[in-house]
């Protein structure tokens, strides 16, 4: 059986005699029976044969998902002795998984930190030379903006995190929109080659297009049959798109079925100037979905 020590931390970072304790153990592992049980999220696991003795006593424990392979393993226990507490190994049923916990130290009520100085110090020697006092306090002014800013950094942290994302996530949409326009265009100029074959454009050009509309709507559209496509945009758009953007997807959509048609007809193939006409009207549909909509007050 494997053996694993896990990450560890001990929440809160002080705990006396009585307080209740988490121990957060944070461990990797490809074991399939722990994907199992942590399919539905924490799952909780039944208590080990020494969940009680004279050092603690152990009032659950559970296992989460961390990310992929990775797992949370809480141990909820109130301890009642001082000093170094170890837990002993735990196997984690049916997962052939043994977690080999470290030490840990419960603090003692009485400590050399509430013990009362009754000794008298010597006079202290002056801190400042003189001049310094203006540097110290401009020192502090700035400390004092400084954290001011954190604070209000902190406070509005999820109103910034949204503001990054948001404009990463713009700038993802304008490079996917530029590569598709690109590719269209060349994907256009090939119609000319000698080597042009009708079902290897229509090919391409479907690829294009799902590979632009799964990234621009995180829906699996490289995967989406013809027949899904408008009901693929039905459900990332809530139905809430103008009337506008509903007719340019749905062009779009009409694309599918006609390089359908090509790809897997006997003898289909585009008509004289049909793909350049085509990619045209593509690109203008694709302007169409990347405008943003028009509030009215």
């Amino acid at each position: 059986m494997p053996t694993i020590s896990p990450q560890q931390i001990l929440m809160p970072k002080k705990v006396y005699i009585g307080d209740t304790a988490e121990l957060r153990c944070t461990f990797n592992s490809p074991n399939q029976t722990l994907k199992d049980l942590t399919s539905q999220g924490t799952a909780r696991l039944p208590l080990v044969s020494q969940s009680s003795s004279e050092e603690y006593v152990i009032k659950d424990i559970t296992l989460a998902p961390a990310g992929i392979d990775f797992y949370q393993l809480t141990i909820t226990f109130v301890p009642w002795k001082t000093g170094e507490l170890l837990f002993p190994p735990m196997e984690i049923e049916g997962s052939e998984t043994i977690l080999e916990f470290q030490p840990i130290q419960i603090v003692s009520l009485i400590t050399a930190e509430n013990v009362s100085t009754t000794s008298l110090h010597d006079t202290a020697a002056p801190l400042l030379l003189p001049g310094t006092a203006y540097k110290l306090y401009g020192s502090l002014a700035a400390i004092i903006l400084i954290l001011i800013i954190l604070i209000r950094l902190f406070v509005k942290r999820k109103s910034l995190i949204f503001y990054i994302n948001n404009k990463r996530l713009l700038r993802k949409y304008k490079k996917n929109k530029k590569q598709t326009k690109r590719a269209l265009f060349k994907l256009a100029d090939t119609a000319a080659d000698s080597d042009f074959t009708a079902k290897n454009a229509a090919e391409s050009l479907q690829k294009l297009l799902r590979n632009y509309l799964e990234v621009r709507f995180d829906y699996p559209f490289t995967r989406t049959v013809t027949s899904e496509i408008m009901a693929g945009w039905q459900s990332v758009t809530g139905g809430l798109a103008s009337g506008k953007k509903e007719e340019a997807f749905e062009e779009i959509a009409a694309c599918f079925i006609r390089t359908d048609f090509i790809r897997y007809s006997k003898d289909g193939t585009f008509e004289k100037d049909e793909l350049v006409n085509l990619i045209e009207k593509l690109i203008i549909n694709i302007e169409i979905l990347e405008s943003e909509e028009e509030t009215h007050a």
